[in-house]
Order: C-alpha cells, then sequence, then structure tokens
C-alpha cells in the first residue's frame, strides 16, 4: 500500500483551495459514510439543498452537536437579523447600498472575532467566524433577498462579490494574510501522478506544460464556486487538519461528506491518502477493514493495483474460508470486493479465486456435488488452470466411486453441459463422461443388462478414442472384463472371448480375461 503523502506546515489558507475536476468513483466506495448524529445524516441527505433552511442545515451539521434545537435557534437569530434589515427598507435602496447595509449589519450581529478553524455554528451562534463561515452566511443572506453574487475562490482566501456581472462590489471578509501552503515536490509529483493515472490531465500536457503549470492549474487555480461547493469546504477543512494531525479516521470521514456534498478532485485524492494512511500495517482481520481496503482500490485506475488486489483476496481467502471456515463472512468479503472493482480482468481473477477455494473445501469435506458445482462456476473464469482441471476430474471421480447410481450420474453431468455449455468439450467434462460411460457400462454389465451395457460400453469407447482423456487402463480391462462375463452368462462364447481379448490390450496378465479368452 503506497504510504501516505503528509503535508508540511499547513494553515487554513490552504483549506479555501477548492476542487476544480470531478472523477467518477463507484457509487460503492460512498456507501459507508459514518455520520456523527441523526441531525448530519439529514442534513446531508440531499446533494443540492433547495431551501434556505436546506443550506443552513448542511452548514450546522459539521458541528456533531448540531440538532434540530440549534438549526431552530439559528433560523431564529437570521430571522431577527432580516427583520432589522427589512425595517430599514432595504429592498427600496440601490444595490450597493443594500450590499452596504448587510455587510455592516452583518459584522455587528455576526463577526466579532476572527479564527482559523472557524465552523459555521460558531458564527452565527457566537460570532466566531472565518472567510469560508462568513462567507457562507453572506450568501445565504444575498440568497435570501435574492441578490445576485458570487463566491470566489483563491489559493489562500474566499470572498463574495456582488453583482457580479455590472457593479462588482467586493465583499470582504478577513484579510488574506494568515499564511499560505508550501507543498513540496513530492506531494506536487505525487497529485499530478495522481490526475494523469485518472486521465484528467494527459501525459502529453504535462510534458508541454510542465509539472508545475500543471499544478499550479488544478490545485492552486483561481476560480467561482457555488454554495453547496463552499458548504463542502467545512468538511474538507476539517479533513485536510485531521490529516495535519494524524487522525487518518477522522479525516477520511470528513473527507467523504466534503465528497459526498461536492465530489473535486482535490478532496478525492486526499481521500485514497486517508484510506492509505488507515490502511498501514492492517491484516484486514474485520469486514471493516476490506471494505476500507475496496474503497482505496475503487477509487484507483482500474489496472493499477490489479496484481496487489488479487494478492489480498487470496490472503483473505486463506484466512477467512481456509482457516477461520466463516463462509458466510468470506462470502461478504467476495461480494465486497466485486462490488468496488470495476476492471473485468481483476473481477475474473477474483472470481476464479472465490469459487475454486470454496468448491476445494467442499470437495476436501466430501460435499461432491456441491462442489462441482462451484468448481464449474471456476472453470467459467479460468478454463486453461491445470490445477482446476485436475480438481474437476478428482471431484468427478470420487463421485463416480461412491454413487451407486452410474446411470444418475451421467444425467447430472448431462445437465451440466446443458448448464453450462462452454464445458461440452471440455477436458474436464470429457475426462468425467469417459469415467461415467466406463462405469455406466460396467454396472449395466454386472446387473446382466446386456443391450444397456453394449450402449454404454459403445459411449466409452468412442470417448476413449478421442484421446483427449485419459483413464487407467486396469480399469479399461476390468469394464471388458465385465461385459466378457455377461456374454458367457449369455452363452455368447463368440462376444465373451472378443471382449476378453480387447480387455487383454490394456492389461495382457490379467488371469480372468487370459482364462475367457482362451476358452473354445
Amino acid at each position: 500500500m503506497n504510504k501516505l503523502l503528509r503535508y508540511p506546515i499547513l494553515t487554513l489558507s490552504l483549506l479555501a483551495a477548492v476542487p476544480t475536476l470531478a472523477q467518477t468513483t463507484p457509487a460503492s466506495s460512498h456507501s459507508r459514510l459514518a455520520y456523527t448524529s441523526a441531525f448530519e445524516e439529514a442534513a446531508l441527505a440531499p446533494k443540492t439543498p433547495s431551501t434556505e433552511r436546506e443550506y443552513l442545515a448542511q452548514l450546522l451539521a459539521v458541528n456533531p452537536a448540531s440538532t434540530n434545537a440549534e438549526l431552530q435557534q439559528a433560523e431564529q437569530r437570521l430571522a431577527e437579523f432580516y427583520a432589522q434589515l427589512d425595517a430599514t427598507k432595504i429592498s427600496a435602496k440601490p444595490l450597493a447600498k443594500q450590499v452596504r447595509s448587510i455587510f455592516e449589519l452583518a459584522h455587528q450581529r455576526f463577526l466579532t472575532k476572527y479564527e482559523d478553524a472557524a465552523t459555521f455554528d460558531r458564527t452565527v451562534q457566537s460570532g466566531v467566524y472565518n472567510c469560508v463561515s462568513a462567507s457562507a452566511l453572506y450568501a445565504l443572506i444575498f440568497e435570501h433577498y435574492k441578490l445576485p453574487y458570487a463566491i470566489r475562490q483563491k489559493p489562500t482566501h474566499v470572498y463574495l462579490v456582488a453583482d457580479p456581472q455590472a457593479s462588482n462590489i467586493m465583499v470582504e471578509t478577513t484579510a488574506p494574510t494568515f499564511g499560505y501552503f508550501l507543498p513540496d515536490a513530492k506531494f506536487k509529483k505525487a497529485y499530478v501522478d495522481y490526475l494523469v493515472e485518472g486521465k484528467l490531465v494527459s501525459q502529453q500536457e504535462v510534458q508541454q506544460q510542465g509539472l508545475e503549470e500543471i499544478f499550479k492549474q488544478k490545485f492552486q487555480a483561481d476560480k467561482t464556486i457555488s454554495l453547496p461547493q463552499l458548504i463542502s469546504l467545512q468538511y474538507y477543512n476539517q479533513g485536510v487538519l485531521a490529516l495535519q494531525a494524524g487522525e487518518d479516521e477522522k479525516a477520511h470521514s470528513a473527507l467523504q461528506k466534503a465528497e459526498k456534498l461536492y465530489p473535486a478532485t482535490e478532496t478525492k485524492y486526499l481521500l485514497t491518502q486517508s484510506l492509505a494512511a488507515r490502511l498501514q500495517g492492517s491484516n484486514y482481520n474485520t469486514l471493516e477493514d476490506v471494505q476500507l481496503l475496496t474503497e482505496f482500490y475503487a477509487r484507483q485506475p482500474a489496472t493499477k493495483y490489479r496484481d496487489e488486489c488479487v494478492s489480498n483476496f487470496k490472503g483473505m481467502t486463506q484466512k477467512f474460508l481456509l482457516e477461520r471456515g466463516d463462509t458466510a463472512l468470506y462470502r461478504r468479503v467476495y461480494s465486497t470486493f466485486m462490488g468496488s472493482v470495476a476492471d473485468s480482468a481483476t473481477r475474473h481473477s477474483l472470481s476464479y479465486v472465490y469459487y475454486m477455494q470454496r468448491g476445494r473445501m467442499l470437495a476436501l469435506q466430501q460435499h461432491g456435488q456441491q462442489a462441482i458445482s462451484l468448481l464449474l462456476q471456476a472453470f467459467r473464469f479460468n478454463q486453461s488452470s491445470p490445477e482446476l482441471q485436475g480438481l474437476i476430474s478428482a471431484v468427478v471421480q470420487d463421485e463416480i466411486n461412491v454413487h451407486r447410481n452410474s446411470v444418475g450420474l451421467l444425467q447430472r453431468l448431462d445437465k451440466y453441459s446443458t448448464d453450462y455449455p462452454f464445458l461440452r468439450n471440455s477436458g474436464p467434462m470429457r475426462q468425467a463422461y469417459l469415467y461415467s460411460y466406463g462405469r455406466a457400462a460396467y454396472d449395466a454389465f454386472v446387473s446382466n443388462k446386456r443391450t444397456e451395457g453394449k450402449k454404454y460400453l459403445t459411449a466409452f469407447e468412442q470417448a476413449y478414442a478421442r484421446k483427449d482423456a485419459t483413464i487407467d487402463p486396469p480399469i479399461v480391462a476390468t469394464i471388458y472384463l465385465m461385459a466378457s462375463v455377461a456374454a458367457g452368462k449369455a452363452n455368447d462364447l463368440a462376444g465373451a472371448r472378443a471382449y476378453a481379448k480387447k480387455g487383454l490390450t490394456y492389461e495382457p496378465t490379467n488371469p480372468e480375461l487370459k482364462r475367457i479368452a482362451a476358452m473354445h
């Protein structure tokens, strides 16, 4: 597992950096969000809020202690603020004066103390703010009064512009002088490599423009963002600060929520880093560990971790299935892998291991019928495996040895051939038919059912003549011996001698065959 790329000294100014590019991630990687409260889960349910209340709830939810009571209090404070503004007949004022009135009253009522790590709930409750929470407050107010605005993001700052298509009035919440992020060369290269692997930029672009320029464009570009993006920044900020502090689980949870609200490239990249950090030293002893690993794989280019993914699954097969015998948990592990991996070659490899090893386990437990069904499933995914072909042949042979109804066994093989048409001309199936025809012929002759015996013996000889299936010569000799004995009981001496002579070509020293062949 790649190691987490740790940040150099980092301040909140970086946290205003909002992503620009979206990258598709399998839906399963978003399925295990751990909410801190029922309020947060309800607040984050709509990806795109449509009402003031929904926007406000999402902004408050970043604080685990927030509840509906805090939401009502925030609504009340804003309602009082709006009432105070309305008393000034704000709607009748020119736009520039409306903006000034909002700016001055908001600072008076809400923005009293600046702190780098402030969140929106603290802003509306106690006046502690930063550029993100203050910009969110202004955005809510402008939304309420339907004033045109835009949220601007710079590498070290976030602020609002009112009437962006005309007068372009800047609404500055804090001076962007409180620090900066100095990513080192290792971080820059890792991030640009991530963009190339995800096909968000081409290698040709990197060669033509240079790594520094691509990094500047994609990670620190000035841009206009939406209010939902601004809301996601609160979780993004939490995630980066947690990464900086080495709190990888907290970082992963926060970044997941930031991605849910706005799936930005920078967020996705940091998510992979938080996952890699959480997985360092893991023995994958629990399903939760497995889910984290498969989420990491789901966020990678299709083939980047193919061999590692299959190797890890083999290790889990050994642990959960072969050592613990926990088939139920192993099924869930397999389902988790398959739900996260999109690459077809990797999926085939995983499925082969899964069905092969489950079939092998059942075969060792003498559950032949269940084993063969799973082994045939494995054969779908790897028809060239000598190990699998040998195991299928061995299981079928065991079934032949213990099955008292050879005709029933042939019927089962016919069903397998019908259900799995690709097996009809496969080596394992031809081998199975060869043994089964031989057993059916033997059983029929032992029961003095010569007509039936001749039918199966002919099928056996045809199967043997194809030269793509093998059987021990003494077994063949025994089949002809039974045919010879049945012919003798029916007073068909010529037939008995003929069968005996055929049998001797396979086992020349067989005394019974020699005796019958010499009869006159």
